[in-house]
């Protein structure tokens, strides 16, 4: 009689698995696949509800180039690997230089609190651009392939930190471009006239987390978060997508569980089995 007896539970199972949010399903573009906790911002969707962390918006240029916005400035998406919860991206800029030298003007920075944060395989290197003065530390290297003007010169160093030497050699910019560490160590694999340019085409890593514990709160009840059309106040609220509905918390409370009939859901250990929520419960 026992197998007789697990039968409902498998079968609640298999019903929220097929109840997937519509407005959490997946994107495409080009070959790459958008996926929560990314979400397709397209100006063209009439949708209120948006399914994903917030900040983790993506653009699809001329249907083919997935495209990520910081602060206005463009990075595109190489690729998105779900299981390790890691982006790969690289300046957009890099792709438009023609020569050796790479104009970039857009320093990156991330905020403690994003979703978002550099990886341990990231490294840096910093771009000096028009400098009065030559630049006297040995592990500057001259681009010389930037365009000169009134005898300035451009550099590049395999560091980050040296805002003291851009002012001190009267440099008009300094960039920091984070980079993957294999690639900075491997320099000497790419070709002289290219090789800054393909390093940063080779790009860098981001890791994604839940940016709040109200997030990780609703993924912990089998949830997806999201944003939503506030209908009472106006505006735009935290919303967790459940397969009944959205919600403003979390997806319910844990009534059946495998092994034991009843454990508290969201203290409860790894090793447990995954447990089914009633919404609005």
């Amino acid at each position: 009689m026992a197998p007789l007896l697990l039968l409902p539970v498998l079968l609640l199972f298999a019903t929220a698995a097929d109840g997937y949010p519509s407005a959490c399903r997946n994107a495409t573009c080009g070959e790459q696949t958008i996926a929560y906790p990314f979400w397709l911002n397209s100006s063209s969707s009439a949708s209120p509800s948006s399914c994903g962390y917030p900040g983790l918006g993506l653009a699809c240029e001329n249907n083919t180039t997935l495209i990520f916005l910081a602060q206005s400035h463009r990075y595109r998406v190489s690729s998105i690997d779900y299981d390790t919860h890691t982006i790969s991206l690289a300046d957009a800029d890099a792709f438009t230089t023609t020569t050796g030298c790479p104009l970039l003007d857009f320093n990156l920075t991330i905020d403690t609190i994003s979703a978002l944060q550099l990886s341990h395989a990231d490294s840096n290197i910093t771009f000096f651009y028009d400098c009065k003065k030559n630049a006297s530390w040995t592990s500057a290297v001259e681009l010389s392939s930037c365009p000169a003007a009134y005898n300035k010169s451009s550099y590049v160093f395999q560091g980050d930190g040296y805002a003291g030497e851009a002012y001190e050699f009267e440099c008009q910019a300094a960039v920091v471009a984070p980079v993957l560490e294999v690639h900075k160590k491997g320099l000497a694999d790419f070709p002289l006239a290219t090789r800054y340019v393909d390093v940063l085409k080779a790009g860098f890593e981001l890791n994604y987390s839940p940016n709040s514990d109200q997030c990780g709160r609703c993924e912990r009840s089998s949830g997806w978060c999201g944003y939503r059309d506030n209908q009472t106040h106006g505006g735009i609220g935290f919303s967790c997508f459940c397969d009944g509905g959205p919600t403003t918390d979390h997806c319910g409370t844990c009534v059946v569980c495998l092994p034991s009939s009843r454990v508290n859901c969201f203290g409860a250990p790894a090793s447990m089995f995954r447990c089914k929520f009633l919404i609005n419960g």
